[in-house]
């Protein structure tokens, strides 16, 4: 079975999609410990007045704390009407806001406790937009007691757990694993290889790594399309 493990971050950029799509599973890694001023808790779109960072505040932890226990901060208001009004501000214009708008409007109007679960709520949703039918876990579901492990060791007990016998990882990844374990234990692994599709934009020039929303309210029903169009071949280690 294939599958990719990534951290549930917020607003994902289109190629975290496609290492979904291209998947049987996808683990959420929210047993990862957060990092601050990370895709974890903020990503980009474009506005009027060029790119704009939407940051989620969080509450004060430790430094080891997991990503599954995060939680939002809304000691200085509530930070999903002020995205959801900035990105109303953004789109509004776009081709096809108003088709996606009730569903973001929906999600926006609720209130998360957890940083995950805002996350991991918001890819499912645009999983549903694009028509993506991967099964979705958490990793801290799986009862990993991997305490002690090497970051190559965690992921191969991940891939254990979860049956998964082909790795479809990240691109950066291929710096910090050692392949050689994972031929040892039989499992496959590829990095994505992934060439960011250009696409009609709002605002002027196109800026490519914004968040997946920017696609989806430009291009409507052929953002799947447009995704796909950026895969490139990539070699496959452990045959």
């Amino acid at each position: 079975m294939k599958g990719t493990i990534l951290q549930p971050t917020y607003l994902p950029w289109i190629g975290y999609f496609e290492m979904i799509a291209s998947s049987d599973i996808y683990i959420a890694f929210d047993s990862a410990q957060f990092t601050k001023k990370t895709f974890d808790h903020r990503n980009k779109i474009k506005t009027a007045n060029g790119v704009v960072y939407l940051s989620l505040p969080v509450q004060k932890a430790s430094q080891k704390t997991r990503t599954c226990d995060i939680k939002i901060s809304y000691d200085q208001g509530n930070p999903l009407e002020k995205h959801w009004k900035t990105i109303k501000l953004a789109y509004k214009k776009a081709p096809y806001f108003e088709k996606y708008k009730p569903l973001f409007e929906k999600f926006y109007s609720q209130k998360y406790v957890l940083l995950r679960d805002l996350n991991v709520g918001m890819i499912k949703l645009i999983c549903n937009i694009l028509g993506i039918k991967t099964k979705i876990i958490l990793s801290s579901d799986l009862n990993l007691n991997d305490q002690g492990m090497g970051k190559t060791e965690r992921v191969i007990n991940l891939c254990k757990k979860a049956q998964i016998t082909h790795l479809y990882d990240a691109q950066g990844a291929e710096e910090f694993l050692d392949k050689s374990l994972f031929k040892k234990d039989g499992i496959l692994i590829d990095f994505q290889k992934f060439e960011h599709p250009e696409y009609p934009q709002l605002w002027g020039e196109f800026i490519p790594y914004l968040s997946v929303i920017d696609l989806i309210f430009n291009q409507g029903d052929k953002s799947f399309s447009i995704i796909r169009s950026g895969i490139r071949n990539s070699k496959i280690y452990g045959k």
